[in-house]
């Protein structure tokens, strides 16, 4: 926890995060944070958030291949549903990891569209 007018948020257009000058506190408990209303919404988000980390990786020169692509995905899932503890949460978490991957391949397709589009432009 932090006081509001003692933080600023970074520049980045996606996963910002917060710059405090003063004191930080801990909570003692979890903080349950619903970021969705439904799969409808979060699908939508996704689609917002890619286009903006595509672009944000596209500007620092980076490049996305047809492997990394394809392989990158999996392995995302693979990281959240079996390293990260996914599976305990049931199907939530089946349906989470899934979504984290889509998340993972929709941004890297977007980038490598980026660079293919760029590419001919130039």
């Amino acid at each position: 926890l932090y006081d509001r007018r003692c933080g600023a948020w970074s520049e980045r257009p996606v996963h910002e995060s917060v710059r405090v000058n003063g004191r930080v506190e801990t909570l003692a408990s979890e903080l349950q944070h619903l970021a969705y209303r439904d799969i409808s919404h979060h699908l939508a988000t996704i689609d917002r958030y890619t286009t903006l980390a595509a672009r944000a990786l596209y500007d620092e020169g980076r490049r996305a291949g047809v492997g990394r692509v394809f392989l990158q995905p999996p392995l995302a899932f693979l990281r959240n549903y079996v390293l990260r503890g996914g599976w305990r949460d049931g199907r939530v978490g089946f349906i989470v990891s899934v979504l984290n991957s889509y998340y993972v391949f929709l941004k890297l397709a977007k980038l490598w569209e980026l660079n293919r589009t760029e590419q001919r432009r130039t």
